[in-house]
């Protein structure tokens, strides 16, 4: 009796390992040496603006310039949660694209403010490409400062109808926006 038992509490727990693994394996892509971001247009309350063209980084986690569009002069600086804290420095007339991973399932999401003078022209959530329940995506902000000057950006985690709270993670950035 004791011997089956045993037999079959092993026999539950190589099936429970195996439905683990399979579902921790099940989405195992390599992601690719680069990252592109290329929305081509954007919600507004007054309808949609173009986006730049591509903005292509050789990872995520390096800041470089791409141009906005072809024929201009505009330029867009990728940024993740590497850039936390930091001080970026850039002629008035570039753009700056903040990428956080945000997963809203959990009830948390990130609420985003920016100094006057710094315009949020950009302000999307974009799902995982994945059938996986639970799975998180990201969260884009393209700034663009008005003018020359400083400016400071800032997003809390948090769960909305929680309000804000001491061990809620924070990013904030300073923008300094020369003169072209």
């Amino acid at each position: 009796m004791k011997t089956s038992f045993v037999i079959a509490a092993i026999g539950c727990i190589f099936i429970l390992a195996a439905i683990m693994v399979a579902g921790c394996t099940q989405n195992t892509t390599p992601s690719p040496a680069t990252t592109t971001v290329a929305p081509s247009t954007i919600g507004s309350p007054a309808g949609t603006a173009a986006l730049p063209t591509p903005v292509t980084t050789a990872s995520p986690a390096s800041a470089t310039t791409a141009p906005a569009s072809p024929g201009t002069s505009v330029q867009t600086v990728f940024l993740n949660s590497t850039a936390n804290g930091e001080i970026v420095t850039l002629p008035a007339g570039e753009r700056v694209l903040v990428r956080l991973n945000e997963n809203p399932t959990t009830g948390y999401s990130w609420n985003a403010t920016a100094s006057k003078g710094l315009s949020i022209i950009h302000d999307a959530y974009t799902a995982p490409d994945t059938t996986l329940m639970g799975a998180g995506g990201y969260h884009d902000w393209i700034l663009a400062p008005d003018t020359v000057g400083t400016y400071t950006f800032k997003a809390v985690y948090m769960r909305p109808w929680e309000g804000a709270s001491p061990t809620d993670e924070i990013f904030s950035l300073v923008i300094v926006a020369t003169p072209e």
